[in-house]
């Protein structure tokens, strides 16, 4: 017995080692595994960087091909719709409300295009189909959709401003170049930060960097009215110009208040509702203006080949505004704008002989400069403005406040970026 249970005892101390022979040798198997699988993701993980770098660079090179593509686009339309709508003047034709109509008119192909584009470009669209993509872009008009209050409620009186400003324009064309009037309306850039400070709580941080902007865009303008002589009848145009760039500061800060972040579906919807608003309601003013000898046009002598060509770079433009905000970057779509300046000083000398003053150059440069600090980013512009980094207490939000209410908040600033600055 005792025998057996020796060889009991023996047996077990076999298995026992057997058993940590076994464990060990699925040890080191189980550890060289283990670095074999270390190895292979590290990598897997070094080659998704490598090819995720270079989608990265590729689609940022593809951004700015398609931003510097579009910023041609943008100029060369602008540039065009403004010499066509100047080249509709003559002695048989002064009708710029028409020539407003007419071609505002012509943005009711705005959204059937972007129909068009979505179904043949997007397979997602395709496959969700008309009827989600209208849903989808109608939700702008709130949480019924497109309907006739709506309609009239949200894009009747952004047609009446739309109306107003391009008239204005179109006037101000009738009077004075349009080299002067591309570089006076730049100015709206101004405007629309005021416009923002006041109706979109924008804050007062960049105020003295913006100021400055509006300085040089109000010094440049004078610049530009001084050279055609303040009394001559030119000055009306130049006021005209202006009023209009307020105008469109209204118009976008309005509707970026109330439209928020619109897709480029729903700013096509827009465009076409309201083109359909100005051509079924706006006709009796433009009756109106004729029969009361303020506009006059001959039927039969009609500058059809102007006007359409203003219609149709009309389309063209807002459409790679529109698009180019989208899929590239929205300084590319203001560069489109102040690029417009000088080539429509060229399109003066050239086709026009009309020489670009010394002084009219000048003014040129102080608005160009005011743009393009209106431009730069906000961080560039806070760090140039504060007095201290992250002390700013120019908020409008916390000029509201109270006095004690203020200081704590300037006080505990200063006191969070003491402390980053200590680390």
């Amino acid at each position: 017995m005792s025998s057996n249970m020796h060889q009991v005892r023996y047996a077990a101390v076999g298995q026992d080692a057997q058993e940590q022979k076994h464990a060990a040798t699925n040890s080191d198997t189980y550890s060289d595994i283990g670095k074999v699988e270390v190895t292979f993701n590290v990598s897997l993980s070094e080659e998704p960087e490598e090819k995720q770098s270079t989608k990265c660079t590729t689609g940022l090179i593809l951004k700015v091909v398609i931003g510097l593509i579009i910023v041609l686009g943008i100029a060369v339309s602008w540039v065009s719709l403004t010499q066509f709508v100047k080249s509709t003047y003559s002695a048989t034709f002064d009708g710029p409300f028409f020539t407003i109509w007419f071609t505002t008119a012509w943005m009711m192909v705005c959204y059937p295009v972007h129909i068009i584009g979505a179904m043949v470009l997007s397979r997602e669209k395709r496959a969700g189909g008309l009827r989600k993509l209208y849903d989808e872009d109608q939700a702008i008009f709130g949480t019924y959709g497109l309907t006739w209050w709506s309609c009239f409620k949200l894009v009747g009186p952004f047609t009446m401003i739309w109306a107003t400003v391009n008239y204005m324009y179109a006037r101000a064309l009738g009077i004075i170049q349009p080299a002067d009037v591309t570089a006076i309306f730049t100015t709206n850039t101004a405007f629309v930060y005021v416009g923002s400070w006041i109706c979109l709580q924008e804050r007062l941080v960049l105020l003295p960097a913006k100021s400055i902007s509006v300085f040089l865009s109000v010094g440049g303008t004078i610049l530009i009215c001084y050279a055609d002589g303040f009394g001559s009848a030119s000055i009306l145009g130049v006021v005209l110009v202006i009023l209009s760039a307020v105008g469109a500061a209204l118009y976008k800060v309005l509707f970026k208040r109330y439209m928020h972040d619109a897709t480029y579906g729903q700013v096509s919807l827009f465009l076409t509702v309201l083109g359909w608003l100005n051509l079924t309601f706006l006709w009796p003013i433009m009756l109106i203006l004729y029969y009361q000898d303020i506009e006059r046009w001959d039927w039969e002598e009609m500058p059809w080949v102007y006007l359409c060509g203003s219609a149709a770079l009309t389309v063209v433009f807002n459409f790679l505004t529109n698009y180019g905000i989208a899929v590239t970057f929205p300084l590319f779509i203001a560069l489109g704008n102040l690029i417009g300046i000088p080539m429509n000083a060229a399109a003066d000398w050239v086709f026009r002989d009309i020489p670009y003053g010394d002084i009219k150059v000048w003014g040129t440069i102080l608005i160009i400069l005011g743009f393009i600090i209106m431009l730069l980013p906000e961080p560039w512009q806070q760090k140039i403005t504060c007095w201290k980094e992250g002390s700013c207490p120019c908020e409008k939000s916390i000029m509201n406040m109270d006095p004690a209410e203020n200081w704590n908040r300037v006080e505990d600033s200063r006191d969070q970026h003491n402390t980053q600055t200590a680390r």
